[in-house]
């Protein structure tokens, strides 16, 4: 028999449906390992299991730091990127200020009065230009950059949002979804608000208001319904008559006075 230790890749399963009891000297059981399986002793997989959840665990744990470290560095990145934009700003609005300075100069006075002075003033205006617009140009391109990644992890967000409330509520799709929508903003919400809104929990609040206002209709329409089917107007007929002559409540006031002054007048 080929001795084998738990691996990554190791799966324990027993022999037969009902395994035989540990001290039984035929007691068995199998364990999958690296594409082969092995019979061993059944006294040894209670070690072989916690050996396994062992390895479950670590591997979890594992897995879980990786992705805390790679948090960490994308928050790190995103503070030195942040802090280099604020530094970018900070010098593109220092030349800005040092360039509407010279802006001001009455460069032929000043390069009668003092040419080599105009000159070198002048050529270092001509390099502050130059530099001023390539930071321009740089911090234009981060802050493209960073409305992008915004995007991106709006869009991720919602996806995940999406994906939670799809199978937390029932009948979820994109058409509840732009109902939901239009009601909050029937109710003052922007859409820069419900765009910022990737809790599942504030989508659920809004759903059940959404649904109690649609069940009260539904119920106010159907008991106006019931009440019109039940009270109708009654239909008098004066004098015994149905047809013909009588005085009728639905008459016009016009029939109506010329038929009752009939019946006055023939003493009815």
């Amino acid at each position: 028999m080929t001795n084998a230790s738990p691996a990554d890749d190791d799966r324990v399963r027993d022999v037969d449906a009902e395994v035989p009891d540990a001290d039984t000297p035929d007691a068995t059981f199998e364990i999958e390992h690296g594409g082969q399986v092995y019979a061993l002793p059944a006294a040894l997989k209670g070690g072989f299991l916690r050996q396994a959840d062992y390895t479950r665990k670590t591997q979890e744990l594992a897995a879980h730091r990786r992705a805390l470290l790679a948090e960490r560095a994308a928050v790190a990145h995103h503070a030195e990127a942040v802090a280099s934009a604020g530094h970018d700003r900070i010098q593109l609005a220092a030349l800005d200020h040092q360039l509407q300075g010279m802006a001001n100069v009455d460069w032929q006075a000043f390069a009668a009065q003092d040419p080599q002075a105009a000159q070198s003033l002048w050529s270092r205006a001509q390099a502050m230009g130059q530099a001023r617009a390539g930071l321009a140009q740089a911090v234009a391109q981060r802050a493209e950059r960073d409305r992008l990644h915004a995007a991106r992890q709006k869009a991720h967000g919602m996806a995940v949002t999406g994906q939670a409330l799809a199978r937390e509520i029932e009948g979820w799709s994109p058409e509840l979804a732009a109902r939901l929508v239009d009601y909050a903003r029937g109710h003052g919400v922007t859409l820069e608000e419900l765009g910022a809104a990737d809790d599942p929990r504030v989508w659920k609040i809004i759903h059940c208001a959404y649904q109690g206002d649609c069940a009260k209709q539904k119920d106010d329409a159907a008991a106006a319904t019931a009440k019109a089917q039940t009270v109708r107007p009654a239909i008098v007929v004066s004098g015994g008559a149905a047809t013909g002559g009588g005085v009728r409540d639905d008459l016009a006031t016009k029939e109506w006075m010329k038929r009752r002054n009939e019946q006055m007048r023939k003493g009815r």
